[in-house]
């Protein structure tokens, strides 16, 4: 009798003991949003909804667990065969629900809230991204990490990147600023405010972005604006195939200090304005461009 009440305490000991692990293992992690998404288990099919978070799953070690991402994810090569479920205008809804995700990761000012909202009215779990500074992306890759059951490789991701932006920053802190314009767009003229992720490269490299105040996130300005801001250096994203016409079209503008000086700038464009790893390549572009500029004002004839 008694050893049948010590093995019914050790059945129900353990019964409970099993019930407490099963209850940690929930997983609670908070969006940029700060909307605290919980999964009850890592997230073995993923939906990517933009290119720099497909980036970022592959490169913690989460590519084989994505289902389906954006039009535009071709980085890494394998992104390129994974199946298509939205672009820039268009969500196929009826698809994603198909495809039965564990996971939605969204970005917020590139998809938008009217579709975030539309996946949560679904009944679809959605982890929205919007990082704004650069050392806010580590912690966005430990968060992933957590998402996907990938802790281990997203720490040491997010462990290489940090020393690395931790070089540039030692290497810049103490530079001259160079007042500096990035042009996203050339009709109309439209750049990049304070808030978003590019500025804070810009900063980074002891840039000044001349258009930091303005408004909204992705503001229009005029080349009066411009000409009266005067930036030492202009910056654009592009290919080597568009530089040529690009310069020709600012020469119009010789009193802009970086017209004058020949000081106009393209940057592939997936390196700068996708908020992933890979940030830190477009940061290196930025640094050099700016130096560039350091560099020719530091040995002309003070006058």
């Amino acid at each position: 009798m008694q050893t049948k009440f010590v093995f019914l305490r050790f059945a129900f000991t353990t019964f409970i003991t099993s019930l407490a692990l099963c209850s940690h293992a929930a997983i609670s992690v908070m969006d940029d949003l700060e909307k605290e998404i919980v999964l009850s288990e890592p997230a073995m099919k993923i939906i990517s909804l933009a290119p720099n978070i497909t980036e970022i799953l592959f490169h913690i070690g989460a590519g084989s667990q994505i289902i389906g991402v954006d039009e535009y994810s071709n980085y890494p090569e394998a992104a390129k065969k994974i199946i298509r479920v939205n672009n820039h205008s268009i969500v196929n809804y009826e698809l994603i629900l198909s495809l039965k995700p564990d996971v939605i990761l969204a970005w917020h000012s590139g998809n938008g809230v009217e579709v975030i909202n539309r996946l949560r009215e679904l009944g679809l779990p959605v982890f929205v991204i919007e990082t704004t500074k650069i050392k806010e992306i580590p912690d966005l890759f430990k968060r992933l990490g957590k998402i996907t059951g990938n802790d281990k490789q997203s720490i040491q991701v997010a462990s290489e990147f940090s020393e690395k932006l931790g070089r540039l920053q030692s290497l810049y802190v103490d530079k001259k600023k160079v007042k500096t314009f990035y042009q996203i767009w050339d009709d109309p003229i439209m750049t990049l405010n304070g808030k978003h992720l590019v500025s804070d490269v810009i900063d980074l490299c002891a840039g000044v972005n001349v258009f930091a105040e303005a408004q909204p996130l992705v503001p229009r300005v005029n080349i009066e604006a411009i000409i009266n801001a005067d930036p030492e250096v202009i910056l654009s994203s592009g290919s080597e195939e568009r530089i040529a016409g690009w310069r020709k079209k600012w020469g119009r503008w010789p009193s802009i200090s970086a017209v004058d000086k020949g000081h106009l700038y393209l940057i592939p464009p997936d390196l700068m304005q996708r908020q992933s790893s890979r940030i830190l390549d477009g940061a290196t572009y930025v640094c050099n461009f700016l130096d560039k500029s350091r560099i020719e004002k530091s040995i002309m004839p003070q006058t």
